[in-house]
């Protein structure tokens, strides 16, 4: 497979989006192209970390004794770590899941895939989502909550088996799609949807945002249903309604109508576990040690990583994935060091302080103090 080239930002040409053949195999590289070359980082929104103040516990601990070890879907990974899913579905960018592949499968982490929309519209494009048939790895599926409404549940079974997946993820992205120039932005049925994959799959199912975040009142519906986990798909990392909007723009224009809109991550985080007992995991602006320390503390099982991942992928392949995510790895362990935590466990039951307007949002929106209590 051919792989994607990182190209300077006046290289980036789209085709009409009208009239391109297969929209969404199109789509994949273009999204590829604008992650890798555009500055679409939330501008105003972050992850809300910096208000959160962990308050180490005063045990000594050696460096080489920490043990990072997590459960993931049930088995032991290496940290609670996993690639998000980002492509596939083209020759093009398929090559990227298979160096995640490689480097994960060699680091005992998990990985998920791009929507596999693009396989159920063409069988040719499987093997850019199947790196389970080179790799031993923990692999997520993935389809769009919007998509899922109109796919039969014997499609999605046929979508998974296709590459071995061991859980099905499924995105909830309203802006996104509401910003995607050939956006489906019929939603009403999608906790039908949901609901239906949930009770007929034999993968587990995990709802995930696409950088928006999920707040309690949407944790609550789907704790009602029988979902394995929840991902926060917070704001505060890459902004994919800036990425629409660019694609729709094809120019410099797009600065001036950028929409940031959302949940952070760690409101998201904190929104769900008050309402959602099962697996929650965090994605959205998930960058460094301190990050995923940080997450493990406020409730998330595993930390998400996507576009430093492609990053780089675009740089140093297979080789340079993998030396990303050892240095996380290690950046976490001394993080976990400072607070005197030698694993998992212990560092979930590490105290923390709250701040600025992550104080104030948890005490309105789950403490139901108003707001003139703190002006």
């Amino acid at each position: 497979m051919e792989k994607v080239k990182k190209l300077p930002d006046e290289d980036i040409e789209f085709s009409n989006v009208q009239s391109v053949g297969n929209e969404t195999k199109s789509r994949k590289i273009e999204h590829v192209k604008v992650a890798l070359n555009v500055d679409v980082q939330y501008k105003l929104l972050t992850t809300m970390f910096n208000d959160v103040t962990l308050l180490p516990n005063g045990k000594e601990v050696d460096i080489d004794t920490i043990k990072t070890e997590a459960k993931f879907l049930r088995k032991n990974i290496t940290a609670p770590i996993f690639v998000s899913g980002m492509t596939g579905g083209d020759q093009r960018v398929g090559k990227i899941n298979y160096d995640i592949a490689r480097a994960v499968s060699e680091l005992k982490l998990p990985m998920g895939v791009g929507s596999q929309r693009a396989m159920i519209e063409d069988k040719n494009v499987v093997e850019t989502y199947a790196v389970k048939r080179e790799y031993d790895v923990i692999l997520l599926g993935n389809i769009g909550a919007a998509q899922a409404i109109n796919y039969k549940v014997e499609q999605i079974v046929d979508m998974l088996s296709k590459i071995d997946a061991d859980a099905l993820c499924i995105h909830t992205n309203p802006a996104q799609e509401i910003a995607q120039p050939e956006g489906d932005i019929k939603f009403k049925g999608a906790l039908e949807a949901i609901e239906r994959l949930a009770d007929n799959l034999d993968q587990k199912v995990i709802v995930k945002e696409v950088g928006n975040g999920i707040s309690k009142e949407v944790a609550k519906r789907l704790a009602q249903t029988n979902i394995y986990g929840m991902d926060t798909g917070g704001a505060g990392g890459t902004n994919w309604v800036a990425i629409e909007l660019y694609r729709a723009g094809k120019s410099g224009e797009y600065k001036h109508i950028f929409k940031e809109w959302g949940l952070s991550t760690a409101q998201s985080l904190l929104e769900i576990k008050s309402e959602f007992n099962g697996f929650v995991t965090a994605t959205g602006g998930i960058r460094t040690g301190l990050d995923l320390v940080k997450a493990v503390v406020l409730g998330a099982d595993a930390c998400g990583i996507a576009t430093p991942i492609i990053q780089a992928q675009s740089t140093g392949g297979s080789d340079g994935i993998k030396s990303y995510l050892n240095n996380l790895i290690y950046d976490f362990k001394l993080e976990m060091a400072k607070l005197g935590v030698s694993d998992i466990q212990e560092l979930k039951g590490i105290k923390y302080n709250l701040s600025g307007s992550l104080y104030r949002i948890v005490q309105q929106r789950l403490y139901n103090k108003p707001l003139v209590e703190y002006l």
